[in-house]
């Protein structure tokens, strides 16, 4: 690609503004410098002419007197204890159990539960997917083998009802 007349003239100025302005920066701040510091970030020279530390009348009562950040009390080794967080119990009572369901139930949001008062509501969840539903206890008999039976619609909300008997966790 070639440039244009404009171009050239560009970048000529570019290339000699910048060979100026750089040497003439390293010149002006190399003059101001005399190498090494000679006074320390608090204001307090750093070498006298012989190259040993200056020392003065206010120096010698600064040495009598102990640094700041050294003073106060000092720490006792293993007087901290530590305290460990730890989560309270459950507030509800929880029950592992397994469920299954049945057609023939009084309402879609009973459920029969062995072990727990009739008229408790309690959330049945699902420990394979963690999906859950609330239903009212019935009374139930203590000789079933099965501790919670849901309605099916309730088991469809939480399972497929080809999977059943499922692992549930019944919250109070």
């Amino acid at each position: 690609m070639a440039y244009s007349d404009t171009d050239r003239r560009r970048f000529v100025l570019a290339t000699v503004l910048t060979l100026v302005a750089l040497p003439a920066l390293w010149w002006a701040n190399e003059s101001t410098s005399t190498g090494a510091p000679s006074i320390a970030a608090a204001g307090v020279d750093v070498a006298a002419a012989g190259g040993q530390p200056a020392t003065s009348a206010a120096d010698s009562d600064a040495e009598a007197v102990a640094p700041v950040f050294l003073d106060g009390p000092s720490g006792v080794a293993g007087a901290g204890i530590a305290e460990i967080a730890v989560p309270a119990g459950p507030l509800i009572d929880r029950i592992t159990t397994s469920a299954t369901f049945r057609n023939s139930m009084p309402t879609a949001s009973t459920c029969f539960v062995a072990g727990i008062p009739q008229g408790s509501e309690v959330t049945v969840v699902n420990l394979d997917n963690n999906r859950s539903v609330r239903c009212t206890t019935a009374l139930a008999g203590s000789d079933g083998v099965d501790r919670l039976v849901l309605h099916t619609s309730a088991f469809s909300e939480i399972a497929d009802v080809t999977d059943a008997p499922i692992p549930v966790e019944i919250r109070r």
